[in-house]
């Protein structure tokens, strides 16, 4: 009895390594085809402007002579606009690549509420038609201010597209159990309850255009996704109780020195 215990004993840990391997080789399988999903989208998406800039530059190698000044200059914002949207998506196909190995951040005492109304005062400039606020105390983070800067703009910039004119974008700073908090609520069609996680998978768009509009790579979310966690924090979608859609960032906030009170 004693030998098949022993027996079973050294049986056992087998099993386990085997089951491990298999587990292993399994997200091994689902990574790659991760991947190569994603190379075959990027590849999609890189056709559009691609084309764009081919057809362009062809109509103005081999008919320049036959075109009036009106349509030369069509056709040469249409190059240049086509080449700057393919070269951010390509910019952000190598952001996204980097936050897979991981990214190296410059962390500092960061105002978030400093960061949150420069992107803000800069909105207001570009999108006057807008209603854009924002209210909460001055919360400073732990965090890289490039980084943080880049999110906040994915965000308000997605909820200004999504407001349209006329329409509203509201962010409050505060700070929550040691966190720094900013959360972006706009008066846009909302985020189904079903999309609010896949929309901030890299590529995809949702079928209103929310993430996507006007041009976008479809990976800005995934990449201030991933710029937020890489500070330990996160970004959601959140219920916005009530119309629209709402967005939270959360980052660690700075320690606060704690004052040493000692006997007199």
């Amino acid at each position: 009895a004693l030998a098949k215990l022993q027996s079973a004993g050294r049986l056992y840990p087998a099993y386990e390594m085997l089951d491990e391997l298999e587990g292993a080789e399994t997200r091994a399988q689902q990574a790659e085809e991760r991947t190569r999903a994603f190379l075959a989208d990027a590849a999609h998406e890189l056709r559009t402007p691609i084309a764009g800039v081919q057809a362009a530059a062809e109509t103005l190698l081999h008919h320049d002579d036959q075109l009036d000044h009106d349509e030369r200059q069509h056709l040469q914002a249409l190059l240049v606009r086509e080449a700057e949207r393919a070269g951010a998506l390509i910019s952000d196909l190598l952001t996204a690549a980097r936050l897979e190995a991981g990214i190296d951040l410059d962390l500092a005492p960061v105002s978030l509420w400093t960061l949150a109304n420069s992107e803000i005062d800069r909105v207001r400039l570009l999108h006057p038609e807008t209603v854009v606020t924002m209210s909460g105390p001055e919360v400073i983070a732990r965090a890289d201010a490039a980084k943080v800067s880049s999110i906040l703009r994915n965000v308000i910039d997605n909820a200004v597209r999504a407001s349209g004119p006329g329409g509203q974008v509201h962010l409050v700073v505060r700070e929550h159990e040691q966190r720094a908090i900013a959360e972006i609520w706009d008066s846009g069609p909302g985020v189904p309850p079903s999309q609010r996680e896949r929309i901030f998978e890299r590529l995809v768009r949702l079928d209103h255009g929310r993430a996507g509009d006007a041009g976008g790579s479809g990976l800005g979310l995934a990449i201030a996704r991933g710029f937020a966690r890489a500070h330990g924090g996160d970004l959601t979608c959140e219920d916005p109780r009530g119309s629209g859609a709402m967005f939270r960032l959360v980052l660690p906030l700075e320690p606060r020195e704690e004052t040493l009170h000692l006997p007199s």
